[in-house]
C-alpha cells in the first residue's frame, strides 16, 4: 500500500498573512452514509492536501473543532466522503471539485474548557481505497506495460477517463502473470520494468496528482514547460514589503535543503557507477552490464542540461562513473528465453526483450540521480502547484558583493516537484510546501584530479 501520509516537517506559516492570489477554500463538503453533504469549513482547524510523484494516489487530512458531537449526530462509520475546491476567488475559474474517501479518524482530545473536542480526518482517493479490497490475479499475453497500466485503471478499478491524465507509451511486448497483488501495486511493479518508447534507460513512475494518473518516464518530465519561476533572496523575507502581486506570488518564504550532494552515499547507491552480472542457465554463460553515469547522462533528457560530476580520477586512478565495484547485483538472465522454442510455448513464458540487463543499471541510477539535490521550499499557496511539475528557482548568491547579487550559478535552475503539501488554516492562510529535486547542474563543474601532487600536497599538510 502507498503511504498515504508522510510527515513534511513543514516550517510554520507566518501568522496573519494572506496571500496575493486569493486563493481560498471554495468547498469542504462531508458527504455521510445518507449522501447529505455537511460543511466542514466553519470548523476546520486546517487543512492539508498532500501529493507524491512516489506515491500512489493523493491524500490529506482535516482537523477540526467539533462542539456539537458531529461524529454522533453525523454516525460516522468510515463510509464518508470529502468534497474539496480550493481555487480562485477572483478574475478566474474555480478547479474542478474532487471526491475523497475518509480512511479514518485519528486521535480525539477535548479542548482546554472541555465545551469542544478536537479530531483529524485522513482522506485518500478513491482508487486507492478500492485497491486495498481487491486483488489482479490475470494474465497479459504480448502487450505493452502501458497498454496492461490503462487496462488494469479502466477495466480493474474502473477509473472515469478523466481522471487518467497521461499513460506514455512503452517499449516491447512482453507476457505477464500477475500474482494476486493489489491494482495500484501491480501497476508500481510493472513501472520497474517499463521502459519509455522514447527515452534512455528505465525511468517510468506512477503516481496521481490533481491532473490525475500519471504513468510517465522522468525524462518526459523533465521536457514539460516551466511551470513558474520562484525567487528568494534575503529582501524578500517580508512578503508584505512587495508591491508587485506576481512577484509576491512567486517569493520563496522559506528555503531548506535536504540534500545538497552526498558523494559516499551516491557512490553506494550505484547513482554515478553499477555493475549488473547476468548468469544465463541456457547457455550456461554470464554477461557483465555496467552502468556509466557520463555516457548516461550525454544522452539521456536532463533538467539543465550539464552533469553532476566531473571524471575525476581518485589516487587508485578510478573516476566516480567508472567504480563499477561499488554496487554490484547477480541476477538470473532470462535473454534467450525469448529463442528458446520450449520456453516460448509454455503457459506463462515471458517473451520480447524484458531483460534485466535493459533496465536494471539504469533504473538503479535514475531513480538514485533523481533526487541528487533535494530541498523544501515554502510558497504562496497556489492549487495549480501539483507533484510532476517542473520550476526554475532562482537561490540568489551569498557571497559578498557591492554589486547586485546573481543567482547561485550551481543551484539555482530548474527542478522537478517531488511532493508538494497544501496547506490552509481556520485564520484563511493559505501556503504550498514544494519538495523539489534536480538531477543536473546549470554549469558545469570544473575537474578535479585528486591524485594530483598539489592536492595530495595540501591534503597531508
Amino acid at each position: 500500500m502507498a503511504q498515504v501520509q508522510n510527515d513534511f516537517n513543514v516550517v510554520q506559516a507566518p501568522a496573519g498573512i494572506f496571500y496575493p492570489q486569493d486563493f481560498s477554500l471554495q468547498k469542504l463538503n462531508l458527504i455521510t452514509s445518507t449522501g447529505k453533504p455537511f460543511e466542514l469549513k466553519k470548523i476546520i482547524v486546517e487543512m492539508s492536501y498532500y501529493e507524491d510523484i512516489y506515491s500512489f494516489a493523493v491524500s490529506g487530512s482535516v482537523t477540526v473543532r467539533d462542539a456539537q458531537g458531529f461524529i454522533e449526530l453525523l454516525q460516522l462509520s468510515g463510509n464518508e466522503f470529502l468534497e474539496v475546491n480550493f481555487g480562485k476567488i477572483k478574475n478566474a475559474p474555480n478547479n474542478d471539485d474532487q471526491i475523497f474517501r475518509v480512511y479514518k479518524i485519528g486521535r480525539r482530545s477535548p479542548s482546554g474548557n472541555m465545551n469542544n473536542e478536537y479530531y483529524t480526518l485522513y482522506f485518500c482517493s478513491e482508487e486507492l481505497f478500492l485497491s486495498e479490497q481487491i486483488k489482479v490475479t490475470k494474465s497479459f499475453g504480448r502487450s505493452k506495460i502501458s497498454d496492461i497500466v490503462s487496462n488494469i485503471l479502466t477495466e480493474t478499478l474502473q477509473v472515469d477517463p478523466t481522471k487518467i491524465n497521461v499513460i506514455e507509451n512503452t517499449t516491447g511486448v512482453y507476457n505477464f502473470i500477475v500474482p494476486r497483488l493489489k491494482p495500484l501495486e501491480t501497476i508500481s511493479w510493472l513501472s520497474t520494468y517499463a521502459r519509455p518508447e522514447n527515452g534512455v534507460g528505465s525511468d517510468m513512475l506512477f503516481f496521481e496528482n490533481r491532473d490525475g494518473f500519471n504513468f510517465r518516464s522522468l525524462q518526459s518530465i523533465y521536457s514539460d514547460k516551466v511551470y513558474a519561476t520562484y525567487n528568494y533572496q534575503q529582501k524578500n523575507l517580508n512578503i508584505n514589503d512587495a508591491t508587485d502581486p506576481q512577484q509576491k506570488a512567486t517569493t520563496v518564504i522559506d528555503y531548506e535543503f535536504i540534500k545538497t550532494y552526498d558523494a559516499l552515499g551516491d557512490t553506494s547507491s550505484g547513482t554515478y557507477a553499477n555493475r549488473l552480472i547476468t548468469i544465463d542457465p541456457l547457455t550456461r554463460y554470464y554477461k557483465v552490464t555496467d552502468f556509466d553515469y557520463s555516457e548516461y547522462q550525454s544522452e539521456a533528457t536532463s533538467l539543465n542540461g550539464q552533469p553532476v560530476i566531473t571524471p575525476s580520477a581518485n589516487r587508485l586512478g578510478i573516476t566516480q562513473n567508472q567504480a563499477y565495484d561499488a554496487v554490484t547485483k547477480l541476477l538470473i538472465s532470462n535473454a534467450n528465453q525469448a529463442q528458446n522454442q520450449y520456453i516460448q510455448n509454455a503457459p506463462g513464458s515471458v517473451a520480447g526483450d524484458i531483460f534485466a540487463e535493459t533496465y536494471i543499471p539504469n533504473r538503479t541510477a535514475q531513480i538514485a540521480l533523481a533526487n541528487y539535490t533535494l530541498l523544501k521550499i515554502m510558497v504562496p499557496g497556489d492549487p495549480g502547484l501539483s507533484a510532476g511539475r517542473v520550476i526554475n528557482f532562482n537561490l540568489y548568491s551569498l557571497k559578498p558583493t557591492d554589486k547586485q547579487k546573481d543567482a547561485d550559478k550551481f543551484y539555482s535552475g530548474k527542478y522537478l516537484v517531488v511532493a508538494v503539501r497544501h496547506i490552509i488554516d481556520d485564520a484563511g492562510s493559505y501556503i504550498t510546501v514544494m519538495e523539489i529535486a534536480k538531477e543536473s547542474s546549470p554549469k558545469t563543474y570544473s575537474p578535479v584530479d585528486s591524485s594530483s601532487p598539489n592536492i595530495m600536497n595540501a591534503i597531508t599538510q
